[in-house]
């Protein structure tokens, strides 16, 4: 018995539009203690987060246990730190990045003086945050030397930074717009360079559309004849994809992150790129464990968007990949599973039915085929076909014919005599 094997032209998938604003405006977190020199909370402090590489200013308060948290800074950026209480000398930091870990501060007593950006950024003897006022004791010769010495240090990795940063950026929408004009291999190489320069590395929106761009390019590849070009595209979209995935369920182990709906919807989307890459992959270059990672990422897809009909895409995906790359038996349970929610879902059935025939499962074949056939409407181009298959499978296997449905169009098709 041979069952026609359907082949379907590869079609380069949607471009999903990922605003290059989204890349550079993700949000973290700033958050330390402040004590006093006998280790006591200091209630009430004045903590002024101060972005240096660009202008930026984020005023918080320490609570009743000397705790500071600003959790809406944006993740990209250098930060200095100036806190100020009454009764105790000012003190700063600088070169804070977000969502890393900071040193308490420890006020000594003082005049209760606030420092300014100006203060901490001019070399100038003084306090350690460069406080005015005479009250408090100066720096040694040692100590204000080394203190301009972390100032330049500083300035210089501002400087360094933004620069990077505004490479990066110029990459990220040259890239970005290649994209839009479905020119992927400039969307490649603006991309890739533009992660070359990503000065954090946590820039999950680059690399996913680095994923996005790579299969893309890959599917023109293979479309045209290029299948070891494209291989090396699809598996560079999987690393990618794996890289926007990694730094994006990083940030959303904060449960503030893990709600928000901009980010559930990037990591469907990204679990669907690296599915992609890995479906073709398993289908098209013979790589089977490809094809469980693909059917596991559909399926994980599927669970993080809230949208109907993209959950009943990914898992009717997941379970064809299986089908495709000659993992019948796993087709099978991955299409009943789906049945299980959505019985009279006429692709379940049409596809469970050659499932089942290619896992030599004849009977349960035509009985599949049969409902599909009780479902679908007359005008669906797979009817005649599937009545042929059925019949095929009838004759050919010494098989129970299989009873259309009472009421069904099927069962009211006349007899030929």
């Amino acid at each position: 018995m041979h069952i026609k094997k359907i082949i379907r032209t590869l079609a380069v998938s949607v471009l999903l539009a990922l605003a290059a604003v989204s890349a550079l405006a993700q949000s973290g977190k700033i958050e330390g203690d402040v004590k006093n020199d006998k280790g006591e909370p200091v209630v009430g402090a004045e903590v002024e987060i101060v972005r240096t590489d660009i202008k930026g200013n984020y005023p918080v308060k320490t609570d009743k246990k000397g705790h500071y948290l600003h959790a809406g800074v944006p993740y990209v950026g250098t930060y200095t730190i100036m806190v100020s209480a009454p009764g105790y000398r000012p003190d700063a930091v600088t070169n804070v990045r977000p969502d890393k870990p900071i040193e308490p501060f420890i006020l000594k007593p003082g005049d209760g003086n606030k420092l300014t950006i100006e203060q901490v950024n001019k070399p100038a003897a003084g306090t350690k945050g460069g406080a005015a006022g005479g009250s408090a004791p100066k720096m040694s010769e040692a100590e204000l030397k080394k203190r301009n010495e972390e100032i330049e240090k500083h300035n210089k990795e501002v400087s360094d930074y933004k620069g990077r940063f505004e490479e990066m950026k110029k990459h990220f929408d040259a890239g970005q717009a290649a994209l839009g004009k479905n020119d992927y291999a400039i969307a490649v190489t603006e991309l890739k360079e533009a992660t070359n320069l990503d000065p954090d590395q946590n820039q999950f929106v680059l690399y996913g559309n680095l994923a996005i761009a790579l299969y893309n390019r890959g599917v023109i590849e293979i479309n045209g004849g290029k299948r070891d070009e494209a291989k090396q595209s699809f598996l560079d979209s999987s690393v990618a994809a794996d890289k926007a995935l990694t730094i994006l369920k990083t940030q959303m182990a904060d449960p503030v992150k893990a709600n928000d709906p901009g980010n559930k919807k990037n990591l469907s989307v990204f679990m669907k790129s690296k599915a992609d890459a890995s479906a073709i992959l398993a289908t098209k270059y013979g790589d089977a464990a490809a094809a469980d990672t693909a059917a596991a990422l559909y399926k994980e897809a599927a669970a993080a968007t809230d949208d109907p009909a993209m959950k009943k895409t990914l898992l009717l995906k997941g379970a064809k990949t299986l089908f495709e790359a000659g993992k019948s038996p796993e087709a099978i349970s991955a299409y009943q599973e789906i049945a299980q929610s959505d019985p009279d879902n006429i692709e379940v059935l049409y596809n469970l039915g050659l499932a089942f025939a290619g896992a030599a499962k004849f009977q349960e074949s035509a009985n599949t085929l049969q409902q599909f056939l009780d479902k679908a409407p007359p005008t669906d181009p797979r009817v005649t076909e599937v009545k042929a298959v059925i019949k095929d499978l009838v004759v050919g296997n010494n098989l129970q014919p299989p009873k259309a449905e009472k009421g069904s169009s099927s069962s009211k098709t006349k007899k030929k005599p």
